[in-house]
């Protein structure tokens, strides 16, 4: 099984080579990650690791990265004696949880899938416990570290239809996969019903909920709101319209919704984030294609030495690691990835701040969040442009039903709190000196 796997691993990559190294050349994206990604990772990070049985979480991106900081806090708090190491794939994700997470000792990319470089990282880290955050399954990284007689769990683990369908398709294989980690910890029902199914020891899986529920938003005075609202050359009494981590084919749709509204509310004001941060001139060139003013958040005080002006129409959100913040200031919020076939994008975040939030029909990510907002009447999912239009002239036409909704989504989050406590429990099974009884 693992023969065949190596093989098509290998030469898939031979055949991305090309692809990568063009965009590591043009765009430069890859260059800081591809050293640790083969394996190698800094002498003075090895050496802080020796003997100091680490606990390892691995976190793909940005989600499961803000996604992770209740835990990480909670195990840096009870096992003060063990370092926390974070990794990650992406380089968004690597930048979320250097400059927005507290308590980790060390943050690594994840190495790629091939043996040799696996076993390089894991010796070298040797740790007490690999946690993943989610689902994101190395068969090799999984391979080895049972080899090794270190335990893996996933924790906030969730199976989406398309997983699913692959699973079952290779179940002769992932069967095998599921076999070498320990405990499985899910977010909801369908999700462990998803992960049985694809092979895993029924006896090893519990449905603990969704560690977003848990997932603190930054506190923002009134005082704070003013300057992130100064920063964009924005004031106080502007109608704000917030789209978040939209995806390509998702901006046309926002910008019609938002060109029709502004014939109705000239004051409104476009806040765009697109998801992928080498998209951000690509939408910055669709939005001024349209004639409308455009200005990349990074720039706005840059006019008139530094000062800000005048509003422009629509802002490109040009930064990492601030949507989650500048959703607090806005009146209509949309959350991307949604009228596309992504799965959507985290919708509690503004959520949190008591925000209504519009989503498209594509939510097959967070199928569960997506449901209970929506039953809370928090979340209005439309299919298509015109129901978009609709809704949103709805929102902005009823100043009551805003804010009714806006707190009907925060009571949301305030009922399914919790799996940041009932995932703790099974960590400690594994860090405690009982652990053995857990390896398989």
């Amino acid at each position: 099984m693992y023969l065949l796997y190596n093989v098509v691993l290998i030469l898939g990559s031979i055949l991305a080579l090309p692809f990568y190294s063009f965009k590591t050349i043009t765009a430069g994206k890859y260059r800081r990650s591809v050293l640790q990604k083969l394996g190698f990772l800094p002498k003075k990070l090895t050496e802080c690791l020796a003997g100091k049985s680490p606990i390892w979480l691995h976190a793909v991106s940005v989600g499961e990265v803000l996604s992770s900081i209740s835990i990480i806090r909670m195990i840096g708090d009870r096992y003060p004696n063990h370092k926390i190491i974070l990794s990650t794939v992406t380089e968004t994700g690597n930048y979320t949880a250097n400059y927005g997470v507290k308590g980790i000792d060390s943050i690594i990319y994840f190495p790629l899938d091939y043996p040799w470089v696996v076993k390089r990282v894991i010796d070298a880290v040797n740790p007490l416990l690999f946690v993943i955050v989610d689902t994101d399954i190395w068969p090799n990284f999984l391979r080895e570290l049972r080899k090794q007689q270190i335990p893996s769990i996933i924790i906030n683990g969730r199976v989406s239809p398309r997983s699913y369908r692959g699973h079952r398709w290779f179940k002769w294989f992932f069967k095998g996969v599921l076999e070498c980690l320990s405990f499985f910890s899910m977010q909801s029902k369908v999700d462990s019903d998803r992960i049985i199914k694809s092979g895993a020891d029924a006896t090893r899986v519990v449905t603990t909920g969704n560690l977003k529920f848990d997932q603190t938003v930054p506190d923002i005075t009134e005082a704070e709101k003013e300057r992130l609202l100064d920063s964009m050359g924005l004031k106080a009494d502007q109608k704000i319209f917030i789209a978040g981590s939209t995806h390509k084919g998702e901006e046309e749709i926002v910008l019609d919704v938002f060109e029709a509204l502004k014939e109705e509310y000239p004051d409104l004001v476009l806040i765009l984030a697109p998801r992928n941060p080498e998209r951000f001139r690509e939408v910055e060139n669709l939005v001024s294609q349209r004639g409308l003013n455009c200005e990349r958040k990074t720039r706005v005080k840059e006019r008139r030495g530094g000062s800000p002006t005048a509003p422009t129409e629509v802002i490109v959100l040009d930064t990492i690691g601030e949507l989650c913040k500048i959703y607090s200031v806005g009146l209509l919020v949309f959350v991307g990835g949604s009228l596309v076939k992504i799965g959507g994008h985290n919708l509690l975040e503004p959520a949190a701040y008591k925000k209504a939030v519009i989503f498209g029909p594509y939510m097959h990510n967070f199928l569960e969040i997506s449901g209970v907002l929506k039953d809370s009447g928090g979340g209005i999912q439309i299919r298509n442009r015109d129901e978009f239009l609709f809704q949103a002239r709805r929102l902005l036409g009823d100043p009551s039903l805003l804010y009714q909704l806006g707190e009907a989504a925060y009571s949301v989050i305030e009922k399914n709190q919790g799996a940041t406590l009932r995932n703790m429990e099974i960590i400690d099974r594994f860090v405690s000196p009982q652990r053995i009884e857990f390896l398989g």
